[in-house]
């Protein structure tokens, strides 16, 4: 989170010393000629943009990283298999050396609120204004989700009550990561009312896809990796595996409205701070996803691109 902090931060300071930028150069120009050198952005031509932005992701689809039956991965995966189950009972056992057993999780054993984590959006596009005011615009973007999530054992055999050996145990933890592809396709408008500052708006459609990177279930503190452990349930040690390459992953569909501010403070550059929300859904038709729940949600995006339009390289007529 500080990481991500200190990022916004350094995309602020730069992003105000560049209003202030623009500000001054329009303080020392008459309108006209202000009008003339900043020309380019009401032209026909292409624009290229590389933005960073902050992604608020919707929590309906976080309660396939809960680890319940009802998820194609799942702690049962773990528990089925006799040398797994032994070596989490060794675990505990160290951890708790009163008890005897641990039972099988029950449905109120698992945390079904999960919420993914804040993410960082890192994205490329291409825009042509084919009018003064009006454009198309596609843009690819990455965002790797994280999602925590835990759950407790508690333990048969022990009374409720007893502070010394209490008949639960510290929360387990829970890990994932998610890799998420955005291509947007929209179409927008932009006022030009300003030489410098130009609001706009964009509508427009997006295809999605997932696909699930890492899921880990830590007992105190001891790593197991569930995607591993899902290919091959039925694992003994010394055994040798045949190759499953089962892929969690899948395709979707959304669309999009995007209003943003272009601040164009020099002829071929500017800084358009932007606001995105979409409504997608994720995951559809996979059947290795199953659990995953490719309702469609709302997810958000606040962030900022820098954007170069074709100006720097040809000479617009």
């Amino acid at each position: 989170m500080e990481k991500i902090i200190k990022i916004l931060f350094y995309f602020l300071s730069l992003f105000f010393s560049l209003i202030l930028t623009g500000y001054s150069q329009h303080n020392v120009e008459s309108d006209e000629d202000e009008q003339m050198r900043f020309s380019s952005w009401e032209k026909k031509g292409l624009e290229l943009s590389i933005g960073a932005n902050l992604y608020f992701a919707s929590k309906q689809t976080a309660n396939y990283y809960n680890g319940a039956p009802n998820n194609s991965i799942n702690l049962n995966l773990l528990f089925n298999n006799k040398f797994y189950r032994d070596e989490v009972f060794l675990i505990m056992k160290q951890a708790y050396p009163y008890i005897d057993t641990i039972r099988p999780l029950g449905d109120e054993d698992y945390n079904y609120a999960s919420t993914y984590n804040m993410a960082m959006d890192i994205s490329v596009g291409f825009k042509y204004r084919f009018h003064r005011s009006a454009y198309f615009d596609i843009n690819y973007s990455f965002r790797r989700l994280t999602c925590s999530n835990s759950f407790t054992f508690y333990f048969p055999g022990v009374p409720p009550g007893n502070k010394e050996n209490p008949p639960y145990s510290k929360l387990q933890n829970i890990v994932a990561r998610e890799d998420r592809h955005y291509i947007d396709l929209s179409v927008g408008y932009i006022f030009q009312n300003h030489a410098i500052v130009k609001p706009f708006l964009a509508l427009g459609t997006q295809f999605t896809y997932i696909r699930i990177k890492d899921f880990y279930v830590f007992f105190e503190d001891t790593p197991y990796d569930l995607l591993q452990i899902a290919r091959y349930p039925n694992y003994m040690p010394g055994s040798q595996d045949m190759p499953n390459y089962v892929d969690w992953a899948g395709a979707g569909f959304g669309f999009l409205f995007t209003a943003g501010l272009k601040i164009a403070f020099l002829p071929a550059v500017s800084i358009d701070p932007v606001f995105q929300v979409s409504v997608a859904s994720f995951g559809n038709n996979a059947r290795d996803l199953q659990g995953f729940n490719n309702a469609f949600c709302f997810n958000y995006i606040v962030g900022i691109r820098l954007v170069l339009n074709d100006a720097l390289f040809i000479r617009n007529k």
